[in-house]
């Protein structure tokens, strides 16, 4: 019996030694930050909106990891980004990916209801007072945060006037 319960120990540990080396580990592109309040922006260099945005995150007390990229659309195709979601910069937070200017309030909703879905998108470059980080206008603008889900198609996950 000990001989059996020895034997059981050793084969468990060789299985788990064996399966680490075999584990794909997620590429930084596609490795999202540990906490969940923590961001990785890959941005243009030259992108001034994106740099207000990440302030306006920083405010709520998101932790912003900048990277500069002078090729977004690589980190875009990687991130599955369609042409039809893109916008100036892609973040990456827990399991989800966030492109544009999605607002603040929307990414702790996500944080908090951990919906089964890829990310959020505000495509384009929609400017007005009531989109973070393109505050060009007084006027607010009318803009949806769409949920990117599995399957590639979008759902609106809220809507601004």
């Amino acid at each position: 019996m000990k001989f059996k319960l020895i034997l059981f120990f050793i084969s468990l540990i060789s299985i788990l030694l064996v399966s680490s080396f075999f584990y794909n580990k997620p590429s930084e592109i596609t490795k999202n930050s540990i906490h969940s309040n923590e961001l990785l922006v890959y941005m243009s260099p030259t992108c001034n909106c994106c740099k207000n945005w990440t302030k306006q995150l920083s405010d709520y007390g998101f932790l912003i990891k900048n990277k500069l990229e002078n090729n977004m659309k690589s980190i875009k195709s990687k991130a599955g980004i369609t042409s039809n979601l893109v916008s100036c910069h892609t973040a990456f937070i827990d399991d989800y990916v966030i492109e544009g200017h999605v607002p603040p309030k929307d990414i702790l909703k996500l944080l908090s209801e951990k919906p089964n879905i890829k990310g959020l998108s505000v495509p384009g470059m929609p400017a007005g007072s009531n989109v973070p980080g393109m505050e060009v206008r007084p006027e607010k603008a009318n803009f949806d945060v769409l949920a990117i889900n599995n399957d590639g198609s979008t759902t609106i996950w809220n809507h601004y006037e």
